[in-house]
Order: structure tokens, then C-alpha cells, then sequence
């Protein structure tokens, strides 16, 4: 038979506990969603920096070619064409490499600057390489004919101030990919003299490297990887190299988001603008890259992925603390439990047990109980049982 004592002891923990479970509940959720929604945070502002990062290297790019259109040695040069004065060709045409060399050295994210001619040669070509730390001017019998390609044509249609962009693409030589592969994203504009008379194009061609790999180095030990993809999902961007250029256009080895993860390939392609998708095994933080701050050509995708057991590994320590703070609660709850059903039911028991020596005769100890509540009144009560009794045993 369960006691008053045990049944007290039950109430008096469940009383303690539920309140301490209830707020560890709360607690355990709340901090689940908390690290969550700031692991989110710190992935979407990582991608914002590097989006930015990425915008901030092509900036300077358009005032780089007014300059150089603008420029007095490209006015006479232009000029000279159209009057065929191989002199003032010759000396403007020095003047022009050295502004294109000056550039190159300075900006540090051109590999090629070309001047093009109406008709599609190239009459001026600097090559730079930032890595190997180079520049230098080609010779005529190192210039080609670029007339067939689509950044000479779109450029020589538009008109005074417009520029073209082309999308990220690896630059070819003689309609080979040239090795080591060079990413390149090609700034152009038309070049008048004597009027509106078009005597060729400038170009500029960036090195994508300089913010690609940002980006891939951006991509962490602990499984966070980031990456950026251009409009059919295709790697530009990857920290596993052999994933990158897989169209066909570039390599044509064919890996892509598509192949790799289908369900967010759908989605990050779909987004034209920063957004977070919640998969079941990560969390995904996305954002478009643009070639400007007016947003004016989208060059790509960039992508930053989490998975969620990194947040789960940030609530170990978290669960090992609520645990001991839950073991702690339930002694405290046993021992003051204890302490107060002793309290409570001491007298009671001490009652029974006074009852029980009556019903065997037992008169000639008094009851007393000093609790100074209920009990005591019953003492009392008792008490005056107890006398009753033993007067009644000595009269009898």
C-alpha cells in the first residue's frame, strides 16, 4: 500500500519538474532555432560579401574604357586610320601600348587589352599575367583576326558610350581553350573618329579569377562550400576544380549543379535575387552576381551551402549542459521533496501510530504534536481522547 508519505513526495517532485521541463523545452527549441536562423545570417552575409566583392572587381571597368577611348593618343590613332597616315599610326599606336600596359600593371585584373579594327584584325594586343607577374606586347605576327567573334560583333553594332558585356566564358586562342584555362568576362565599346565613322573596338578582357577564386576559397573544412553558377547551371565557381566549366562551350565534360544536386539546381536557377532555400539535409543561401550596382547583366549565380549537422554539432554542448542542469533539477526536487513530505507527514505518522497503542490499551503516554496547524488540533483531539480513556480505565 503507497503512503501518504510516497503519494506527497510524487506530488511535490512532479510540482518541482514540470515547471523545469517545460522551460527546457522552450529553451531546447528556442536555442534550435536561434543557432539556425544564425547560421542562416552568417551564410547569407557571407554570400552578400562575396557577391559584392565580385561587382567591386568589374567597377572600375567602364571608366577604364572611357578613358582609354577618350584618351589623345586613341583620338589621333583613330583618326590616322581613317586618313591612313601608317606615321601617325606608328607613333600614336606606341603611345596607346604604353596606356595599355600602364592599366594592365595598375588594375591587375586584365589579361588581354586589344585594340580591333573595323574590319576585325587586331591592331594593338596587350597580354598580362598577374600570376607570373608579365606584360608585354604582341608583335603584328602574333595578331589575329577576330572578326567572326560574338563580343567584336556586338560591340560594332552599338553606338557611342554603349558597352557590351560578355558572359563568363574560358578565353580561346585559334578556337582552342588556351591552357592553362583563362575565365574571362570581356568589356567592349565602339571607337569613332572623323564623325560618326566606326574605326574599331576596344576590349578588356578580366581576368574572372580575381573573384572566382574568392569564391572558391571561400569553401571551409567543416562542410560549407561555396560555389557560382552561370544561367544553365553550370560551375564556373567550385572547390573540387574537375566540377567547373562543364559546358560545351568550355570543356564539355557535362557536370553541373543539374547533375550533381537536381532539387536545388531548379531552385537557385529560378532566383533573381538573394534568397535562402531550406533543403532536408541543408541549408542554402543564394544570391545573383551582377557585372554592376545598377544590376544591368546578371553574370551568374552564387551559392553557399551549409549542412544542417553543423548546427546540430553547435547544440552538443548546448544538450550536455541542459542534461546535467536537468539532473541537478530532479535531486534538488527529490531532496526537497523529502524534506518537506517528512515535514508534512511526520506527525501524521506518529498520530497512527499514538491511535494504535490506544486500540491496544497503551493510555499513559500523552500526545503531543507541536505543528501549530490542523495536525496539532487533531493532536489535540487525540489528546483528549487519550485522557477521557484512561479516566474512564481507572474508574472502571
Amino acid at each position: 500500500m503507497k503512503t501518504i508519505k510516497t503519494k506527497v513526495e510524487r506530488a511535490l517532485i512532479m510540482v518541482a519538474l514540470l515547471p523545469v521541463l517545460l522551460v527546457a523545452a522552450y529553451v531546447y527549441y528556442s536555442t534550435t532555432d536561434a543557432l539556425k536562423s544564425a547560421s542562416v545570417s552568417n551564410l547569407e552575409r557571407q554570400v552578400e560579401l562575396l557577391s559584392s566583392s565580385a561587382t567591386g572587381v568589374l567597377t572600375h571597368v567602364p571608366g577604364d574604357l572611357a578613358y582609354l577611348r577618350d584618351s589623345a593618343s586613341m583620338f589621333q590613332y583613330g583618326r590616322a586610320l581613317v586618313i591612313k597616315d601608317q606615321n601617325i599610326l606608328d607613333v600614336n599606336g606606341r603611345s596607346l601600348s604604353r596606356d595599355f600596359l600602364s592599366l594592365a600593371k595598375n588594375r591587375r585584373i586584365y589579361n588581354q587589352l586589344r585594340f580591333i579594327a573595323a574590319d576585325g584584325n587586331e591592331l594593338i594586343r596587350i597580354e598580362h599575367n598577374e600570376e607570373e607577374g608579365f606584360s608585354r606586347v604582341l608583335q603584328p605576327d602574333q595578331l589575329r583576326n577576330k572578326g567572326q567573334s560574338s563580343y567584336f560583333k556586338e560591340a560594332s553594332k552599338l553606338e557611342f558610350g554603349q558597352i557590351y558585356v560578355s558572359p563568363i566564358d574560358l578565353n580561346r586562342e585559334d578556337g582552342r581553350v588556351e591552357k592553362p584555362i583563362r575565365p574571362t568576362v570581356r568589356f567592349a565599346t565602339p571607337v569613332f573618329a572623323v564623325g560618326s565613322r566606326l574605326v574599331g573596338v576596344l576590349i578588356l578582357n578580366v581576368d574572372a579569377n580575381a573573384f572566382l577564386n574568392k569564391i572558391r576559397d571561400a569553401s571551409r573544412a567543416d562542410g560549407v562550400q561555396f560555389a557560382m553558377v552561370d544561367g544553365q547551371g553550370f560551375y564556373m565557381a567550385n572547390s573540387d576544380r574537375t566540377l567547373e566549366w562543364g559546358g560545351k562551350g568550355d570543356l564539355n565534360h557535362g557536370m553541373s549543379m543539374a547533375t550533381e544536386r537536381p532539387e536545388l539546381s531548379e531552385q537557385v536557377l529560378t532566383i533573381t535575387e538573394a534568397a535562402q532555400i531550406d533543403l532536408s539535409d541543408d541549408i542554402v543561401a543564394t544570391a545573383p552576381i551582377y557585372t554592376d550596382a545598377e544590376r544591368s547583366q546578371m553574370l551568374g549565380r552564387l551559392v553557399a551551402i551549409a549542412p544542417k549537422s553543423l548546427v546540430l554539432q553547435l547544440l552538443d554542448s548546448f544538450l550536455v549542459a541542459l542534461v546535467i542542469f536537468l539532473a541537478l533539477a530532479l535531486g534538488m526536487a527529490f531532496m526537497i521533496a523529502k524534506t518537506l513530505s517528512t515535514s508534512l507527514t511526520g506527525p501524521l505518522t506518529y498520530l497512527a501510530e499514538e491511535a494504535d497503542k490506544l486500540s491496544k490499551g497503551e493510555v499513559e503516554t500523552p500526545i503531543v504534536v507541536e505543528s501549530g496547524d490542523e495536525v496539532q488540533r487533531l493532536a489535540e483531539a487525540f489528546e483528549r481522547l487519550r485522557e477521557s480513556i484512561r479516566i474512564m480505565m481507572k474508574l472502571g
